[in-house]
């Protein structure tokens, strides 16, 4: 990348007050409410925008699934691999609301009194009006229906003294009466047309019934609505700061590329007076990795960058009946919750019948010990033992019908770095990678959870299972990871500051998960909600607000660097994505068959 040769817009009018990278719980929030204090704003989106009927029928359509760039795949779900993790995040106009499970929890007193940022605020008084205001804003109720797998952890609950614990849990869907559509009935009749829930168990593959209370329904659809503008497929390249007084005011310019075409990519630069980073762990922080330590645009950024990311200390587990007499793929996609001890939470999560795709991430659940080509020997030794169960988690058909998973997570502290790097999993070019924090290290294996996934087992005849990372390679799941731009005193402490600006950068924001400081135990989706509500607080309103003041060129700053090599990198992926295709295509088949 080499922002310093970019075609410079000079007309005052195409400056931007904000550039919004990212339209998750982050972006969505920061675009309505700065639209709603009279700022012209843009979203960049790299993922493609969706309506209801756009959505898979099942997740075996991976193309519009799964998000694999490189395999021409632009859909939801990001399957994405480090050496020291797996994590699964969302993609798409609305981010990870398209692909959550709409489960919205606060956080307990923990998360207030993190050691990374307890001492700059009294957080627990300041967030409090803006969870009640995040909660509203995302039309949260209680799930009104138990379903097989509720009552079977209830049971297990009950069990083991923490029945006072289990609770339905707050989800952001509209019930009403099934499959009937009524006007807004969030907004006062401002918002868009609702249908009520019919209880397929598909949120996480797209809701296509319009029951699932997404971004672009709330405060993406009322930030459009004001004014702002959103690109969809436009995936940015790189930030850089212009100093001195540039037309319009203009502070940033961001580089941008049409993922969605062909090698030849086209791309475009636009200019903004501010800037909010939104797109996620690993979309902010690499973005930000690259600007400090390669293209050297941003070169005093805090050296605690990508420091501090963290799993939500989870893990991804589940049974598979044996039998098949119940279907465990109705209802919401997480029903119900409780607390198996202090920091250890428990969540049944469903896929709708015939969304399968999942199970080629599970294998039975065994206890092993050692590693290497060791652990897989004691593995192919269980596989014998135990055929049936084997076959049936593999290839007999029904698993999401015959499948809850059970997501475990803990408030325990646990830690990775991510950094710039090569790997197997960048194809050795350069590449964002972790490194463990082997004080703290993310754990592999919850004991906790497995208890319970072998009482739910026990209890309906199943087969206990993991995610083959975790069983063979010893290496965690997420679906939430956090961190990674924490909030500090200084940038000795942190990346931000409490009103989530970037420590050297006037005017450059970070408003995602990679803010979050602290294992949170719950889905993370509110609490970021309720964290951006609180940002964008502290924002004046534009009629009120002062002068922009130019950036100040410091002494001497490196160089950007220009960075070759997109051309190999190019036919590098295309052979990935040949091979890969032969891959996805073979299992689009075998999910045709079930």
């Amino acid at each position: 990348m080499d922002l310093s040769t970019s075609n410079q817009p000079t007309a005052a009018d195409s400056v931007y007050d904000y550039i919004i990278v990212g339209s998750g719980f982050g972006g969505s929030v920061s675009a309505m409410r700065l639209t709603e204090k009279g700022y012209r704003v843009l979203v960049l989106e790299r993922g493609k925008r969706y309506q209801p009927e756009d959505f898979p029928q099942t997740n075996w359509n991976i193309f519009k699934y799964l998000w694999l760039p490189a395999l021409r795949c632009f859909g939801i779900m990001g399957v994405n691999f480090l050496d020291d993790m797996m994590i699964l995040n969302g993609s798409g106009v609305g981010g990870g609301s398209l692909v959550y499970a709409s489960t919205h929890i606060e956080p307990g007193d923990g998360f207030y009194e993190a050691s990374e940022w307890a001492d700059l605020a009294d957080w627990q008084r300041e967030l409090a009006p803006h969870f009640r205001m995040a909660n509203r804003m995302l039309g949260v109720r209680e799930n009104p229906l138990y379903w097989p797998a509720d009552y079977r952890l209830q049971e297990i609950a009950n069990e083991l003294g923490q029945g006072h614990t289990f609770k339905p849990s707050p989800v952001a869907i509209f019930f009403g009466d099934p499959g009937e559509t009524v006007p807004d009935p969030f907004f006062g009749g401002d918002g868009p047309d609702r249908t009520g829930c019919i209880h397929c168990g598909g949120c996480m593959v797209g809701c296509r019934h319009n029951a699932k209370n997404t971004l672009d329904k709330n405060y993406l659809y009322f930030a459009e609505k004001g004014g702002a503008e959103v690109r969809s497929e436009a995936n940015v390249l790189g930030i850089r700061p212009l100093y001195g007084p540039q037309p319009g005011a203009a502070r940033y310019e961001i580089e941008y590329e049409n993922i969605t075409e062909w090698v030849l990519k086209r791309k475009e630069t636009v200019r903004a007076r501010n800037v909010i980073l939104s797109a996620g762990v690993l979309g902010t922080v690499n973005l930000l990795l690259q600007c400090r330590d390669e293209a050297k645009t941003l070169p005093l950024l805090s050296q605690r960058l990508g420091w501090m990311v963290r799993s939500n200390s989870e893990a991804l587990m589940g049974v598979t009946a044996r039998e098949g007499e119940v279907d465990y793929s109705k209802g919401v996609a997480i029903t119900s919750h409780f607390w198996l001890d202090e920091i250890t939470s428990v969540e049944p999560v469903r896929y709708p019948r015939g969304s399968s795709l999942m199970r080629n991430l599970a294998v039975p659940l065994v206890s092993l010990r050692g590693g290497g080509w060791q652990r897989f020997g004691r593995f192919v030794v269980e596989g014998m033992k135990r055929p049936y169960d084997f076959l049936k988690t593999r290839f007999l058909p029904d698993w999401a019908r015959d499948s809850t998973i059970l997501l475990i997570m803990q408030t325990a502290e646990s830690r990775m770095r991510l950094k710039r790097g090569r790997s197997i999993f960048t194809l050795f070019q350069r590449g964002l990678v972790s490194e463990r924090d082997h004080s703290l290290p993310i754990p592999a294996v919850i004991d906790a959870g497995r208890s319970v996934v072998n009482r739910f087992a026990d209890k309906i005849n199943g087969i206990p299972q993991s995610t083959v990372n975790e069983v063979l390679l010893e290496t965690p799941s997420t679906a939430h990871i956090l961190g990674g731009c924490g909030i500090g005193a200084d940038a000795s402490r942190g990346v931000i500051d409490a009103k989530h600006e970037v420590f050297n950068y006037p005017g450059l924001f970070v408003a995602d998960g990679s803010v979050i400081p602290a294992n949170l135990g719950v889905n993370p989706s509110l609490t970021i909600t309720a964290m951006t509500e609180r940002a964008m607080s502290l924002v004046p309103n534009a009629a009120d607000a002062g002068p922009i003041r130019p950036l100040t060129m410091p002494a001497h700053l490196p160089q950007p660097t220009i960075v070759v090599g997109r051309r190999r990198r190019a036919l590098a992926w295309a052979g990935l994505a040949a091979l890969g295709g032969m891959l996805l295509f073979g299992l689009w088949k075998n999910g045709k068959r079930g």
